[in-house]
């Protein structure tokens, strides 16, 4: 029992610190190339950065959710069901390659099919990873891959461009998919080249949940990148990702505890919010003064003293109403919470917008994001306690 234990404690770490090190590893990229060049250069960047991170939401198509519960429901047919989402998807990384050489010039097109067709072959494993527990083997490729950039970074460094920084960023991308294909290549077995359209039919509220997820926490960055100022984008869009970043922490401490959510009774869900709740009120000032500090000190961006006003309503909440998410999918209640995010992403647009319009630059995007954030707190606590009162009755 005690080894057991210990198994698990390892699993959990070890997949703890594969995901912090994918996400340190792709905010560092940004101060990298700050420091080496411009914020200009980096917010020119972040133009064909937002639409390869909305390609791939779709390219992915929820994937991850939807595999993990097929392997777990059929073990036995894992490398056929792979080789048959590889093949699926496939055919829509061509697509958004084809729509990228009408929004960008040709040369960037081509590169980012590289980048693209990378992130595929990445996203494309990470069921596998957390189904096999390759962690291990997933942070030696993250890394690998990593001080592979940096190095050819490195060799390049005096002539940084938004074109050198694409094709690096492509390389990158594409070596971590060769080496998770590889790492995995005798998990595909193909039994034949077609599309299974059914997957993309029963993975669809996966996509939709993983998509509005994903607009909630950009949607800023795409309406400050639409201001033009390559400057303010650069700035806000790491802000954005540090903020992001310490959101998704609350998810790493109630991961472990989200089988006995799914499994057990409303006191352990309480139990569970409550430290995560609680846990977050010390978490989230820390992470606030590191984000003001990395600013002033790698960006040499200060933010203003009210800066940490709306970001902490921007992080909080999601200290708490992620584990009421998680229960409401324990209550079978997904059409609703993806009902409930597509509104959240509106009511963050609309703020945002407003804010943006009056000329409140970067506070004023933040302050529409707290607002949302907060509302999306409010809307998840009314709905569960809704749903706990039809069970009562």
């Amino acid at each position: 029992m005690k080894s057991k234990t210990l198994n698990r404690i390892q699993f959990i770490s070890n997949n703890a610190l594969r995901q912090i090190l994918v996400s340190v590893f792709s905010m560092a990229i940004p101060f990298i190339v700050i420091h080496f060049s411009s914020k200009e250069i980096w917010g020119s960047f972040v133009s064909p950065l937002l639409f390869s991170l909305l390609a791939l939401q779709v390219i992915n198509w929820g994937n991850k959710e939807y595999l993990l519960r097929y392997f777990s429901m059929e073990p036995n047919k894992i490398k056929v069901q792979y080789a048959a989402n590889l093949l699926s998807r496939l055919p829509l990384v061509f697509i958004f390659s084809t729509i990228a050489l009408f929004c960008f010039p040709l040369n960037f097109g081509i590169w980012l099919f590289i980048w693209l067709f990378g992130r595929y072959l990445v996203h494309s494993a990470e069921s596998l990873i957390i189904y096999e527990k390759r962690f291990t083997a997933s942070i030696i490729i993250e890394s690998i891959s990593f001080i592979l950039f940096c190095l050819a970074f490195a060799c390049f460094k005096n002539s940084v461009s938004v074109l050198l920084i694409l094709i690096l960023y492509s390389g990158y991308q594409l070596l971590k998919g060769i080496g998770y294909f590889l790492l995995f290549r005798n998990l595909v077995k193909f039994e034949k080249i077609e599309i299974d359209w059914v997957y993309f039919q029963e993975a669809l509220p996966f996509f939709f949940l993983s998509i509005l997820g994903f607009l909630s926490s950009k949607i800023d960055v795409y309406l400050i990148e639409n201001l033009g100022n390559t400057a303010v984008t650069s700035d806000y869009q790491i802000i954005n990702s540090l903020l992001v970043f310490t959101m998704s922490l609350s998810a790493f401490i109630y991961a472990p505890f989200t089988k006995n959510i799914y499994r057990n009774t409303e006191s352990v869900f309480q139990k569970t919010k409550r430290t995560v709740a609680l846990l977050g009120l010390i978490i989230v000032p820390v992470a606030l003064a590191v984000i003001a500090l990395v600013m002033h000190y790698f960006i040499h961006t200060d933010l203003p003293k009210l800066f940490f006003i709306p970001a902490f309503f921007y992080v909080y909440p999601s200290f708490i109403y992620g584990v009421e998410i998680v229960n409401l999918f324990r209550l079978k209640q997904e059409k609703k919470v993806a009902w409930y995010s597509f509104l959240i992403v509106v009511i963050n647009s609309a703020l945002t917008y407003l804010f943006l319009k009056f000329n409140c630059g970067i506070l004023g995007a933040l302050t529409g994001g707290s607002i949302t954030q907060t509302t999306a707190f409010f809307i998840f606590k009314s709905k569960k306690r809704y749903e706990s009162h039809k069970i009562l009755l």
